[in-house]
C-alpha cells in the first residue's frame, strides 16, 4: 500500500465542504455487483480513497501523478510527450484498468497536454473501460494547482489549499470541447453538481 501523505496543519486552509457524485456512486453500485475491476487513481495517495475502494472487489493503482502530468504543458512535440507519460504512467504497472479516476486535473492542463494524455489513458485501458473527471465548471475559482479529492461519507471533499495560494479562474470545459480534446474517448454522460463542479463519465 502506498505511503499517505498529511499536510502539515499550518499550511493549508479549510478544505471545501463534501458533494456528491452520482456517475461515480453509479459506476461504483454496478462494480460492487460484477467482476473484480482494476481501478487507476491518478491523484496523490489518500488512506480514505484507499480505504473506500477496499470494501469493493477491486486493485486500486495510484499514479500520484498530479505534478508530473501538468509539467506536460507546454510540450509541442507528440513523440516527447508521450515518452514523457509512458514514464509517468507506464503500462507496464497500470495496463488493463477498467476506471481511470482524473480529478482535479483537467482543468490545469493545456489543451496539448489533455490531448496527448487523453491518448496514453486510452492504451493503458481494456475494452469499455470508464474515465470518471470532475471540473469546475460552476465554480468562480480554484487553486492555482491542483490538491486532489478523497472520498467520505458524505462524497468528495476537494483537499485544502495553502493558506497563501491566491487562486485561478477555471477554464470551464464544457461536453463539447471536452469531446474535442479527448477524441480517443466518448463523452457518455455529465452532470453539473449543486457545489459548481461538473461530473463527466466518458467511455473508450
Amino acid at each position: 500500500m502506498a505511503d499517505v501523505r498529511r499536510a502539515g496543519p499550518t499550511t493549508s486552509v479549510a478544505s471545501d465542504p463534501p458533494f456528491a457524485a452520482p456517475l461515480f456512486q453509479e459506476w461504483m453500485g454496478a462494480a460492487e455487483a460484477g467482476e473484480r475491476v482494476i481501478v487507476l487513481d491518478i491523484g496523490p495517495p489518500r488512506s480514505a480513497n484507499v480505504a473506500f475502494f477496499s470494501s469493493f472487489r477491486c486493485r486500486l493503482g495510484i499514479g500520484d501523478a498530479l505534478t508530473d502530468l501538468v509539467a506536460i504543458n507546454g510540450v509541442d512535440g507528440r513523440g516527447e510527450a508521450m515518452e514523457r507519460l509512458q514514464a509517468i504512467l507506464p503500462e507496464r504497472l497500470f495496463g488493463g484498468t477498467d476506471l481511470i479516476l482524473c480529478w482535479d486535473l483537467l482543468d490545469y492542463l493545456d489543451a496539448n497536454a489533455i490531448r496527448y494524455l487523453a491518448s496514453h489513458l486510452r492504451a493503458l485501458v481494456s475494452p469499455g473501460a470508464a474515465l470518471h473527471a470532475i471540473v469546475g465548471y460552476g465554480v468562480s475559482s480554484i487553486p492555482s494547482s491542483p490538491v486532489g479529492y478523497r472520498l467520505e461519507n458524505e462524497g468528495f471533499r476537494r483537499s485544502a489549499a495553502p493558506t497563501d495560494d491566491p487562486g485561478r479562474k477555471p477554464p470551464r470545459h464544457s461536453s463539447g470541447e471536452l469531446q474535442r480534446l479527448m477524441p480517443d474517448w466518448r463523452v457518455e454522460r455529465s452532470v453539473l453538481l449543486r457545489s459548481g463542479f461538473q461530473e463527466y463519465m466518458l467511455r473508450s
